[in-house]
């Protein structure tokens, strides 16, 4: 009976998206009769208003609900239920048994539906002194959450039945999401798309209400676009380090078909808060950051489709049924078709605005701020081209190719070292006045320089290598030179700290993706007890075998270990080889020595005699560095959204002051 209460509470939030889709079209009618004097009805439309975010609240409790349920069915394994029958089982830890919610197809998009209905809710209360704004908001988003939940319905119900044949055991949850990484990292992924979605339909409630309140109403989107951009950050770092500890082939990045399905709406959030920052300070870019916002949930979309559609095969795809994955390009065509309509219907408009605020305030900086804008949105695109190349190739020619490392590398890389560029320059640009300006940037482009050719010519080491090198060096000597100004001419504040450790942190990201893809060593030999192998200075040797059991599963795990070049013993490194219980899957676990300056990584494969095995010994210097970078870019961005809550709470405060100082004045007079 409890799964079918949550069936009913996703009906009643469909029942609800539809009328909220509804009631400003009618609040909207109502208004245009009124001020035409045709009928009293009109007189309705200032109380339509609280109904709006009365019905937004209760869908976001409806859904709430109904996740709550098919966590709770997860717990107590319920196994009449499909969805608990095939990604749960009596032997699931707990902590799994919960993550389960979103560890397969139909409870992630649940997670998505929720996450969305929550953000929705709180919109609606952060904007509720715009009651046009939030009434076409609220119309926008109960649309996106219709199509979601008649998908969800018709195509993917979490709470099917499975009656009268109700398994004793469940077929456990993938071997491969059973990690601390499932735990973290689809719901950071899934806050990402939401915080995208929010742009979206905020963006088409901007659109609806251009005039006066459009740069007020944009500037709202800010914070929003920070936390897309941050849990995006948060999510694609995570996953990366989920692989690289969980699938034990020693990689952090394989521009795989799904993790590019997360890295460009990435991408494009942070073109769009770059896009939103120009549009607060310069009160120009309206269409180009209307535009964005669009994107970004049109890429969601469409990297939704890629990962459950089966269009591509990929260990990390969550479905393969392609009648879902029509129902996903249906929901992409229609949201496409809707959004982009509505914005060349406003361009002129969104154009013209533009060109009535445009001011000697638009300096060099500004535009070199949209330049590295446009280069992220062309990376995107450039990466997007490489994903969907093979599936467009197969339609038209029928036959399959790929696309691997070589292409994305020798697009994605030569434009991260421009974005590096851009992203060094514009902060600086600020002091352009200063003496130093001139000779500083271009020292650091001819250290840049002469530091990559110093580093790649003796080793051999390539084009895209000293790329690396001098966008590292140039960021580095360019944010050097615009704290120091910063705090010489007293510019620290906030907002310029944010966006200091954020471009610090991509910084060190490039460091550690460029040296450890440059220098990384390796070797893959047949190791048993008393043998042993000596790489980059550290000898590793096998000890002994033992099995290890685990409520989950049985493992046969490998003792090695690790000396120094003085012989001195600094660790143990116990990779593993797992056979789960279940469904006797076979997973090798990789063991990890963690290093500021570099790892030490073993992976255990098949046994090739009764003693040996196939060992795979790494050493990966600064890689922990990208996660470093990640985490300081998550950080950053956390300080610009503190900044904007400030600032925020400021004005507010000083509105009421003003309004209170006012009203004692009338008072007095």
């Amino acid at each position: 009976m409890i799964a079918e209460i949550g069936l009913l509470l996703l009906i009643i939030a469909l029942v609800i998206s539809a009328s909220l889709s509804l009631l400003p079209l009618f609040s909207h009618f109502a208004a245009k009769r009124r001020a035409s004097n045709k009928a009293i009805l009109g007189q309705c439309e200032p109380k339509l208003n609280p109904y709006i975010a009365l019905l937004t609240h209760l869908n976001t409790l409806a859904l709430c609900g109904a996740f709550a349920i098919l966590v709770y069915v997860l717990v107590v394994s319920d196994f009449s239920v499909a969805y608990v029958a095939n990604h749960s089982n009596t032997q699931l830890p707990m902590i799994f048994k919960v993550a389960a919610a979103w560890g397969g197809h139909e409870g992630s998009m649940l997670l998505w539906i929720v996450a969305t209905a929550v953000l929705a809710s709180i919109f609606v209360v952060k904007n509720r002194n715009k009651p046009q704004f939030c009434s076409h908001f609220s119309a926008a988003i109960a649309l996106i959450l219709l199509g979601f939940l008649a998908f969800l319905l018709f195509t993917s119900n979490p709470f099917e039945r499975l009656l009268p044949n109700i398994p004793v055991e469940g077929r456990d949850l993938n071997p491969i999401l059973q990690d601390i990484g499932l735990v973290f990292h689809p719901p950071l992924l899934f806050m990402g798309y939401v915080g995208l979605t929010i742009c979206f339909a905020a963006t088409i409630a901007c659109l609806l209400d251009t005039g006066k309140q459009l740069h007020n109403n944009m500037l709202s989107l800010r914070p929003w676009a920070l936390f897309a951009w941050i849990t995006l950050t948060g999510g694609n770092a995570f996953g990366s380090w989920w692989a690289y500890n969980e699938l034990g082939w020693g990689g952090w990045w394989f521009w795989d078909p799904v993790e590019n399905a997360s890295f460009i709406p990435w991408l494009v959030a942070t073109a769009y808060v770059h896009s939103l920052w120009l549009t607060q300070t310069q009160r120009r870019f309206y269409a180009s950051t209307a535009f964005i916002g669009l994107l970004g949930f049109s890429l969601c979309l469409l990297g939704t489709f890629l990962v459950r559609s089966g269009v591509v095969q990929s260990v990390h795809a969550f479905a393969s049924d392609p009648s879902r994955g029509i129902s996903i390009l249906t929901l992409l065509f229609v949201s496409c078709c809707g959004g982009y309509t509505l914005f060349a219907a406003k361009y002129p408009m969104l154009a013209n605005q533009g060109v009535n605020n445009r001011n000697a305030q638009t300096n060099t900086a500004a535009m070199s701020v949209f330049l590295g804008i446009l280069l992220l949105v062309i990376a995107a695109l450039s990466v997007l081209l490489g994903t969907c190349y093979p599936l467009i190739f197969d339609v038209l020619f029928g036959r399959t190719i790929s696309v691997g490392a070589p292409y994305f590398n020798s697009l994605f890389i030569p434009m991260v070292a421009l974005i590096s560029i851009v992203m060094g320059l514009a902060p600086c640009l600020r002091f352009k006045q200063q003496a130093s300006f001139k000779p500083i940037m271009l020292a650091a482009a001819a250290i840049s320089f002469s530091a990559s050719l110093a580093v790649t010519l003796p080793l051999a080491l390539g084009f895209q290598a000293a790329l690396g090198v001098f966008a590292v060096c140039f960021l580095a000597i360019t944010l050097g030179y615009c704290a120091y100004q910063a705090i010489k001419t007293s510019q620290i504040n906030s907002r310029f700290i944010g966006m200091f450790i954020a471009h610090l942190g991509l910084a060190v990201s490039i460091i550690g993706a460029t040296v450890v893809s440059n220098f990384e060593q390796e070797e893959l030999l047949r190791m048993g007890p008393g043998q042993g192998k000596e790489l980059a200075g550290y000898t590793f040797i096998y000890r002994s075998t033992e099995q290890v059991s685990h409520p989950s599963y049985e493992a046969i795990q490998a003792n090695i270990e690790v000396q120094d070049s003085l012989e001195n013993t600094i660790s143990f490194i116990t990779p593993q080889r797992r056979t789960f219980n279940t469904n006797a899957m076979q997973l090798s676990a990789a063991g990890v020595y963690r290093q500021w300056y570099g790892d030490l990584y073993v992976s255990m494969g098949q046994a090739l005699s009764d003693s040996e095995y196939l060992i795979r010994i790494n050493y990966k210097p600064l890689v922990s560095w990208i996660w470093l970078g990640a985490i300081l870019m998550m950080f950053g961005g956390v300080v610009s959204m503190l900044n904007k809550a400030l600032v925020t709470r400021r004005q507010h405060s000083v509105t009421k002051t003003s309004k209170t100082v006012n009203q004692e004045a009338t008072h007095a007079i």
